[in-house]
């Protein structure tokens, strides 16, 4: 059997659709904790720093700093933490946050 093209069309609008649907909730303990990390980002600059050595004892090492765009825009963590719940959970959170 074969798909005329706007069949074609049809199913693909279909299927795109159907990708921009929101994702489903989850539970508002996990989302409680992916939160938190987001809103720790809002409070200071995150600073990595790395050492390593590769063969015949080259050492190299690297210093990263991110700043995330609550930081940079000075939001409130406990406000970002309360919507950033509310969005993954559908609820509100049990617990304050706790940096």
């Amino acid at each position: 059997m074969q798909l005329s093209h706007t069949a074609y069309l049809a199913l693909a609008a279909a299927s795109g659709l159907s990708a921009c649907a929101d994702p489903k909730p989850i539970s508002v303990e996990r989302a409680m904790a992916q939160c938190t990390e987001r809103a720790r980002a809002a409070t200071k600059p995150q600073v990595t720093v790395g050492i390593g050595t590769g063969t015949g004892g080259h050492v190299s090492g690297g210093i990263g700093i991110e700043l995330s765009a609550d930081y940079l825009n000075g939001r409130d963590p406990n406000e970002i933490y309360e919507t950033c719940v509310v969005a993954k959970s559908g609820e509100k959170p049990t617990e304050p946050l706790k940096l």
